[in-house]
């Protein structure tokens, strides 16, 4: 039986973060500090994820609104949160080196492993 695929979030969806800088109802949010966190977003950030749903204090759960899939792929090299990732061998990714900048990297993570990643 072929098996399938299916991202962890698709655009619409509400995701649940941790805080790291406390945001604001309305606020548009970038990766934080922590995997699967988010901040209010700088100006000019090349790491938005999405608007936050309500106040949150550092420590909290926030709700996100998001416009791009977030996917599980797997890591080809080591990545850090907040990189940008292109396309790798064999269908995996790795942080930004000379392609075409096509995910955010949500989560760090080593060679070979996982890493939750929202879609440019």
């Amino acid at each position: 039986m072929a098996t399938s695929y299916l991202p962890l979030f698709r655009p619409g969806d509400t995701v649940t973060f941790g805080v790291s800088s406390a945001v604001t109802a309305g606020q548009a949010v970038e990766v934080g500090t922590v995997d699967m966190s988010v901040a209010p977003a700088a100006a000019g950030s090349a790491k938005y994820v999405g608007v936050a749903g309500h106040d949150a204090a550092v420590g909290d759960k926030v709700t996100v609104e998001i416009g791009k899939p977030i996917h599980e792929l797997k890591a080809s090299g080591a990545i850090t949160r907040g990189q940008k990732l292109e396309t790798a061998a064999a269908g995996a990714v790795r942080t930004l080196a000379a392609g075409t900048a096509v995910f955010l990297a949500l989560t760090s993570a080593a060679d070979g492993a996982l890493v939750r990643a929202i879609q440019l």
